[in-house]
């Protein structure tokens, strides 16, 4: 499954030290889903990035009262890897203690509205059976 995710657009920024936290909008497949996004602080354009992304539908885990603590550990160890900080305690904490602190903030984030968007081609397609299909292309794809 491929996903899309544009740090341009977001509902919200924060820094905290050498975490930047994103609530943003991701796409997989069709739809475009709320999600928080951290990544190093001043890292969103380097190759080396790898965005630690937890979606609307996985939020749930992140919950002291009602979450799934194994589940959440191994996702905080992997965050912890991709962003290139000491599997130590305190780091790890750290990163859970981010991802609960904006969990209510992900809630709150609106539907996607897409941008303005410039049609960039028009495509005709026409099938073996006679059926026509228009499609225009849009810069955001």
């Amino acid at each position: 499954m491929s996903a899309a995710l544009d740090l341009s657009r977001y509902h919200f920024r924060r820094h905290k030290g050498e975490i930047t936290i994103y609530g943003t909008w991701c796409r997989t497949r069709d739809d475009w889903t709320p999600c928080l996004v951290l990544i190093r602080t001043g890292e969103e354009a380097r190759d080396i990035t790898i965005p630690c992304i937890v979606t609307l539908d996985k939020a749930w885990v992140w919950d002291e009262h009602v979450g799934n603590m194994a589940a959440a550990a191994r996702t905080t160890a992997a965050f912890i890897d991709a962003l290139r900080m000491s599997p130590n305690k305190r780091d790890i904490l750290r990163v859970l203690g981010i991802i609960r602190e904006h969990l209510g903030d992900l809630l709150r984030i609106p539907p996607y509205q897409p941008a303005e968007q410039e049609v960039i081609a028009e495509v005709t397609a026409r099938g073996s059976d006679g059926r026509v299909l228009e499609v225009e292309l849009t810069d955001d794809v």
